[in-house]
């Protein structure tokens, strides 16, 4: 039930991470110039799309385990990357996934995220700025709304579709 995955994830992971802060490095120089109403709708839209992704991969995922690498950072550092690899049954490599923390004082707070040596923030900041430079902010933030809308409703039609039949 994906309803119920992006709900988990919503209430159980994504309290661990900085939404504010990853989006104010995904807009880089964009986001100094946005207004405080742009600002706030990017996070919000952003963190949607985030929840969306985060939850659709993990549905591909069954029976394998998530092991944490040793730690290699120092107590006192404010920045820190915690590294995890998913096990894989089948014989395929493990799936190298890191989650970079930094220090709130007290309690951390993940501000990115790398999956197979890619950066999400890296990632996202690359892409939208692209999209920045050729339809402006206003315009990413009105496509990503529209975007999460769609995912929402064609959620709920999987959903009840799926009632209907079983």
């Amino acid at each position: 039930d994906k309803n119920r995955l992006y709900e988990m994830v919503d209430s159980k992971i994504l309290p661990h991470f900085d939404f504010r802060k990853m989006s104010q490095w995904v807009l880089g120089i964009h986001w100094r110039r946005a207004s405080d109403e742009q600002r706030s709708a990017f996070t919000t839209e952003f963190r949607k799309l985030l929840v969306r992704t985060y939850a659709t991969a993990l549905l591909k995922y069954t029976d394998q385990e998530i092991v944490q690498l040793p730690y290699t950072g120092k107590p006192d550092d404010k920045i820190t990357v915690v590294k995890t690899e998913i096990k894989q049954k089948t014989g395929e490599p493990n799936i190298a996934l890191y989650y970079t923390f930094y220090n709130l004082r007290p309690g951390w707070k993940i501000f990115d995220l790398t999956i197979e040596g890619i950066s999400l923030v890296a990632n996202y900041r690359k892409v939208y700025a692209t999209r920045i430079q050729r339809q402006g902010l206003a315009e990413l933030i009105k496509n990503l709304t529209a975007q999460n809308a769609k995912a929402t409703k064609d959620a709920v039609k999987k959903t009840k579709a799926g009632k209907k039949s079983g």
